[in-house]
């Protein structure tokens, strides 16, 4: 089993990032924790991506600032949660976000497909 802590923490990280689709780290800081240092929400959404549930692109000309999405595998681990019952990922034209903000991920790889966001087709 994944290593989504109980508490809440990560599986909120998840959710937030599932329905809004893309936000930033201050972002996400904001909503998930604001009374916590931001690197206790960087550690998180790390933490995260280390199990390959979120993935991150550093956007263009803004700095180092990142956004974070669930990938297709994130996806499937929060549509099973009762409190998205019923949550698809979406597969509107801007889902491209975050492959276009990545400079267009190689998804004929395996290991890139994985990593696109959530209702994202690869490239062809």
């Amino acid at each position: 089993m994944l290593n989504v802590d109980a508490g809440g923490g990560d599986r909120l990280a998840m959710a937030v990032l599932a329905q809004y689709r893309m936000a930033t780290t201050e972002q996400m800081h904001l909503i998930i924790a604001p009374e916590v240092r931001i690197e206790q929400t960087r550690r998180r959404l790390a933490k995260l991506r280390a199990e390959r549930l979120v993935d991150r692109v550093t956007l263009p000309q803004a700095g180092r600032t990142r956004a974070w999405f669930v990938t297709r595998y994130g996806a499937q681990v929060v549509a099973e949660w009762p409190e998205l019952r019923g949550w698809q990922p979406s597969k509107l034209v801007g889902d491209r976000t975050a492959r276009e903000a990545a400079g267009g991920p190689r998804a004929d790889r395996d290991e890139d497909r994985d990593r696109l966001p959530a209702g994202c087709a690869p490239p062809r």
